[in-house]
């Protein structure tokens, strides 16, 4: 018999900020509008594109803002978070 923690999975603490970055001018150019919403995961920004349709990104656990609130893309941040074993996330900092 091995070890007692042989074969089992191993869960790591929440995910970690890998990458962060600013929006880009071309990102920043093909959004008409961003506003934080309510969704399944709490607050997200709605990116209302100037090219009709619409991205929802969730806001980061440490963005301050409420629903309504517009998103000022030239300050907001895009972070990667990453955890062992699950896909990499995308979160906006406000």
């Amino acid at each position: 018999m091995g070890m007692i923690f042989d074969g089992l999975n191993k869960y790591q603490g929440g995910y970690t900020v890998t990458d962060k970055r600013e929006f880009t001018a071309e990102e920043i150019a093909m959004v008409r509008e961003a506003e934080i919403v309510v969704s399944n995961y709490g607050l997200s920004v709605c990116f209302m594109m100037k090219a009709g349709g619409a991205f929802y990104i969730p806001l980061s656990r440490d963005s301050s803002g409420e629903a309504g609130d517009r998103v000022d893309l030239s300050t907001a941040e895009i972070l990667l978070l990453s955890k062992e074993g699950a896909d990499d996330i995308k979160r906006i900092r406000i």
